[in-house]
């Protein structure tokens, strides 16, 4: 008789060998295969499907991640080849996540009070992390331009958390650019409504607005940015601007994978949509993993900000092991992981 093999799905332990999941599918019916699927008696199922199936867990404790880790120990085939790579990089994003939801978002969150600085970084971590939390959401080839546009935002929110220690009053000219946009958006609605007056547009609450606070916020953008007609950014710099006074790894990427990013979410035409399926889902996991790598830079640069390492010295590494657990491909991969960076026996990120 064959040795089952245990594993932990989701936190719970499972008993499995290759002839029970055999078994237990010959009984289902497969549903519609859309990303991952995993071949059982030469029927190709979604691969949680199989696993919910082979173990009697709910599909909601465990990703496509542990079910890929189950079916490679058990020698079963798992495929399209080309989406394992890019399932991978997609549970970066999700365990880079669990971690800061578990790790950092709740402990900063809690602060009852921040300074000007600290909201400069929690503001920019906020923005990052709604773009993050969107992208576990996309996973078609339909939602492409989306990932795109999303991976595209987070590295000019990794950019810019970077920049408050290397702009000179960086602190006042952010919270000086919030208001200058504000005036300007309010113009715009009030000069309309003056071209237009038979508009149904109200801009009653703008016009007082800009009555109440125009000199005030003239004056403040004529001292933050001397001779500026015109604000685009807080720092008064273009992007590449900005990427150059960072240098490396910024200014490679702004170079080399920012113009493709910008390639298919602002060319005109039908510019790369003559792509096929497999090329779409091998730029979708280099976006998954550069939005990872965005995402981390955040998580750091909030984590430094704001002392974490203080209460949780391994907090850092805690973060490095929700970024490599997806590249484990067996219990015994993960454990020594977790050991190697945590210490821990029983932590878990993902």
């Amino acid at each position: 008789m064959q040795e089952k093999t245990k594993f932990t799905v989701g936190g719970v332990p499972v008993f499995l060998d290759r002839d029970e999941v055999e078994r237990k599918l010959r009984a289902a019916m497969p549903e519609d295969v859309r990303e991952l699927y995993v071949e059982v008696n030469g029927t190709r199922y979604p691969v949680k499907q199989a696993l919910a199936e082979a173990t009697g867990l709910h599909r909601g404790p465990f990703t496509s991640h542990d079910a890929m880790r189950v079916f490679r120990k058990l020698s079963i085939p798992i495929g399209p080849e080309v989406l394992t790579a890019t399932e991978r990089f997609y549970t970066v994003l999700k365990s880079l996540n669990e971690f800061d939801r578990q790790e950092v978002r709740g402990v900063i969150a809690g602060l009852l009070a921040k300074t000007d600085r600290e909201n400069c970084y929690w503001g920019t971590y906020l923005r990052g992390k709604a773009s993050v939390e969107s992208l576990p959401h996309l996973k078609q080839v339909r939602d492409f331009q989306a990932i795109a546009m999303l991976t595209r935002s987070l590295f000019e929110f990794s950019v810019d958390v970077k920049l408050i220690d290397v702009i000179p009053n960086a602190v006042e000219k952010i919270n000086a650019f919030s208001q200058v946009e504000k005036l300007r958006a309010a113009k715009k609605i009030a000069d309309f409504k003056d071209a237009h007056p038979n508009s149904r547009v109200d801009a009653t609450i703008h016009k007082a607005f800009i009555a109440n606070n125009k000199a005030r916020i003239d004056a403040e953008q004529a001292v933050a940015w001397p001779g500026a007609k015109k604000v685009e950014h807080w720092s008064g710099l273009n992007l590449r601007d900005r990427v150059v006074r960072l240098g490396n790894p910024f200014l490679e990427t702004y170079e080399a994978k920012y113009p493709q990013m910008s390639w298919y979410t602002h060319a005109a035409g039908v510019t790369g949509f003559d792509l096929r399926p497999s090329s779409y889902e091998l730029l979708t996991g280099t976006l998954f993993q550069f939005a990872g790598e965005c995402y981390m830079v955040l998580l750091t640069a909030v984590i430094k900000q704001f002392k974490l390492t203080t209460a949780d010295e391994k907090i850092e590494s805690k973060m490095k092991y929700a970024q490599m657990m997806p590249f484990t491909d067996t219990d015994e991969q993960l454990q020594a992981l977790e050991k190697d960076l945590v210490g821990l026996e029983n932590h878990s990120a993902g």
